[in-house]
């Protein structure tokens, strides 16, 4: 349904968007005129998956949902104010609907046909890089399963780095793979007309920079920034060898900023620095840099107006619950999103490693405690050589007793008795020393706990407020076939390390939910406070209005007039 919308509040809305950061306030009102303003009651459809694409939206008020099948799951993202949706209608070519959107609760949007697109792209060229820019992010994002995303969080920016380091990185390959392929090729051609060998010895250079090739190809693609509403991370993994994932909360954020040299700005890449207490995240390499920073820009930017939205409704709410006045109308249950949720059920491949980490106990939860122990492979290790020992020390005493060694039996008896309990309790001293270490997170801290048996304890806590960055790595291909690493927590100028924890990327998951919770908590707290404060004193305030009302003042006769 079409409607009006004052025209300050639309102009509001699109200077606050990072797409028309570009633009003045004159060519924002033009930039207005070819956007439609429509009206969605709750639940109806604005599109489906699969439909052909035909115009863009930007959320003026309201909540949008898009459901997107992969296979047997269903991916769904709620979007809200100040949010854009339908990326495909900004393809030059025609593109198919990727997800479905409905609306879950009443819906403002203010809707762009593609020919209205062009049109807007042709007055305004300097649209078209944003405009590129969450098209190909968005395009990258529906092919990429991200597990630790919440279904509060949304995805507002994805890509690699830039293409040139792409052809950087497969120059070299090409370069060797074709001199070996054209001396071999020479070899067996001109000088031994088909011999065996250096026909072979050109297959295997084809083969082999072919594998180089691609090798370095998939190691460009596998690196990747991802911006979401509540934090930046960077994804980097190179196959068999690294996987990494670092994030910065965007409240931990204290700046940012772009840098880029002479080349950088003539092929239009450049570094995005993200800045926090304790050091800084570089996002190398990315086009568009300075298109990036207005975008993360604005999320930062929509967080804090987001906090004072839901700071003044609570406020209003306080008020009038202390006055006894009505309260307004509440949003109902379908508005919400849903709460957060536990990561999808894990694949068949997943499912021993989940098996054996339950048997070896490496992640408890007590209440609202987990504990973490390392990985069973770091037991294994701890206990191979008293284990080793043991076995050796069982079949030297069997092999005397059994006469097979010539050595009196009497020996084979101490041999077992002495060695036998002395390895054990070197064997069970290993256990105890693995089973001590412990990485605790309740719902407030983070403790390390280091302790040897029959020995020093060495115990490190700090609170979960505190933290600064989350990462993790897996650095070895043991550890990426075992699925085990690091995670690295930065606590202002410390920082705290969850060593060869199973399932690390699951562990940083945990500690940023974990993190979110705490933050909320305290402002909600704090909020709370500063609302009871406030609402005390307006009531004070209605009260001595209500019982001492202020006495009308006469009117002072005109001047020079006498009262009789």
């Amino acid at each position: 349904m079409s409607m009006d919308i004052p025209q300050q509040e639309v102009l509001t809305l699109l200077r606050q968007c990072h797409l028309f950061r570009r633009l003045s306030d004159e060519q924002l009102l033009r930039v207005m005129t070819y956007w439609q303003a429509l009206f969605y009651e709750e639940g109806l459809a604005l599109y489906e998956e699969g439909q052909d694409a035909t115009a863009f939206f930007l959320i003026f008020s309201g909540r949008v949902r898009l459901s997107h099948q992969r296979g047997n799951d269903e991916e769904v993202t709620y979007l809200e104010e100040g949010d854009y949706f339908g990326e495909e209608a900004l393809s030059p070519t025609p593109l198919a609907r990727r997800a479905t959107a409905t609306a879950a609760a009443p819906l403002i949007v203010l809707r762009l046909e593609g020919a209205d697109y062009l049109a807007l792209v042709r007055e305004f060229p300097d649209l078209s890089p944003a405009f590129r820019l969450i098209l190909n992010s968005y395009l990258l994002a529906s092919r990429l399963r991200l597990p630790w995303r919440s279904p509060r969080e949304v995805v507002r920016y994805v890509a690699r780095r830039h293409p040139f380091f792409l052809f950087l990185r497969i120059a070299l390959p090409a370069v060797v793979t074709g001199a070996l392929v054209g001396l071999f090729a020479f070899l067996t051609i001109v000088v031994w007309h088909g011999a065996l060998l250096p026909t072979l010895l050109l297959i295997l250079s084809l083969v082999g920079g072919l594998g180089w090739l691609a090798w370095s190809a998939v190691d460009w693609s596998n690196d990747y920034v991802i911006i979401t509403n509540r934090r930046v991370v960077l994804l980097e993994r190179v196959i068999l060898l690294y996987e990494s994932r670092q994030e910065v909360p965007l409240e931990a954020i204290l700046a940012d900023e772009v840098q880029t040299d002479q080349i950088g700005r003539f092929l239009n890449y450049g570094s995005l620095i993200v800045r926090t207490y304790t050091g800084q995240l570089i996002l190398d390499r990315l086009a568009e840099p300075q298109l990036v920073l207005n975008l993360l820009e604005e999320q930062r930017d929509r967080a804090r107006r987001g906090r004072r939205r839901a700071q003044r409704a609570a406020i209003e709410a306080t008020i009038r619950s202390r006055l006894g006045l009505p309260t307004g109308p509440s949003s109902s249950s379908s508005e919400a999103p849903p709460e957060e949720t536990s990561p999808p059920p894990p694949s068949s491949t997943q499912r021993l490693g989940q098996t054996l980490a339950r048997l070896f106990m490496l992640r408890e939860e007590v209440g609202d405690t987990i504990v973490y122990r390392t990985h069973w492979a770091i037991l294994l290790a701890k206990t191979a050589p008293p284990t080793l020992a043991l076995l050796v020390d069982v079949a030297l005493g069997w092999l005397i007793l059994s006469q097979r060694l010539p050595l009196p039996s009497r020996l084979g008896w101490i041999v077992l008795v002495l060695g036998v309990p002395a390895l054990a309790l070197w064997w069970l001293y290993q256990y105890v020393d693995w089973r001590n270490d412990r990485y605790i997170i309740t719902p407030d801290m983070i403790i390390d706990v280091y302790k040897k048996p029959l020995g020093t304890e060495e115990k490190r806590s700090a609170p979960l407020r505190n933290i600064q960055t989350i990462e993790y790595a897996r650095k070895t291909i043991i550890h990426l076939l075992l699925n085990f690493g690091t995670v690295y927590i930065r606590v202002g100028d410390t920082q705290f390390t969850f060593d060869d924890v199973y399932n690390p990327s699951e562990v940083q998951r945990e500690l940023f939910q974990r993190l979110v919770a705490v933050k909320q908590r305290e402002e909600q707290r704090a909020e709370q406070t500063q609302r009871e404060q406030l609402a005390e004193w307006i009531e004070l305030y209605h009260r001595m209005v209500s019982s001492h009302p202020p006495a009308e003042s006469e009117p002072k006769p005109p001047a020079g007039t006498e009262s009789g």
